[in-house]
């Protein structure tokens, strides 16, 4: 490797106060990462981020902050979108597991009881442009969308109702995709969280689904990206 190489891999470690870099900081030398920060808050992140865009963030779901994952993954995504985020976390919970593997910068998911032994494998992932995903997670989110895709293929379902949703509506649902919640789609569009809801609960009924995941998956299934950028250009036109 050559030394204007090395001068520009940067890396950053985000995670909490008291959880330790040792292990992390080695892993990353030995893959030749020889500038190497450490942030303890979300906010901290995401203005490291925005400032240095590094080639590699390494997050625990541990960093303190406000935000959900899939908002941090984002907004991590909005700042560099060169940038490959490590996600390494305690658990997987259905609520928020979809929203964070479906953000677009996301290289690899670790849990942090095989973090260790896995680390290496994810920043060869991320560096080749590929996603490692732990299998427990991965059977996990298989799991749940084979169980949405089942209630989403049944018969009642009209797969051309995409279109029946107004421009906001459709922009609602784009939010949802991207992984943001409520709240943050309020301060996106400048309305309140009680209209989002309205405007969700509308998405639901003209979808013909019960529920956020149901809703992004519908939308990724049928396309929802294309059919917003094609109303766009006839509204153009």
């Amino acid at each position: 490797m050559n030394t204007a190489s090395n001068q520009s891999r940067e890396a950053i470690i985000a995670l909490s106060p008291v959880q330790s870099t040792v292990q992390i900081t080695k892993e990353l030398n030995m893959a030749g990462y020889n500038r190497i920060d450490r942030v303890d808050f979300q906010e901290a992140l995401i203005q490291v981020v925005s400032n240095r865009k590094p080639q590699v963030v390494i997050m625990t779901s541990e960093l303190p902050g406000r935000k959900t994952a899939a908002e941090i993954l984002n907004e991590i995504n909005n700042c560099s979108p060169e940038t490959k985020v490590i996600f390494i976390s305690r658990n997987t919970s259905e609520d928020s597991i979809l929203d964070i593997y479906l953000t677009r910068n996301i290289s690899a998911w670790l849990l942090s009881e095989r973090a260790e032994r896995t680390l290496s494998l994810a920043i060869e992932a991320a560096e080749a442009g590929q996603l490692f995903i732990d299998f427990v997670i991965s059977k996990n989110i298989k799991n749940l969308i084979s169980e949405k895709q089942s209630v989403l293929t049944s018969s009642n379902t009209n797969f051309a109702n995409l279109e029946l949703l107004t421009e906001r509506e459709a922009e609602v649902l784009k939010y949802l995709c991207d992984g943001f919640n409520y709240k943050k789609v309020s301060q996106k569009l400048f309305i309140s969280e009680s209209t989002v809801k309205t405007h969700i609960n509308n998405v639901f009924t003209k979808l013909k689904v019960n529920d956020r995941t149901q809703a992004v998956l519908y939308a990724l299934k049928h396309d929802l990206e294309a059919l917003m950028r094609a109303t766009m250009t006839k509204t153009a036109a």
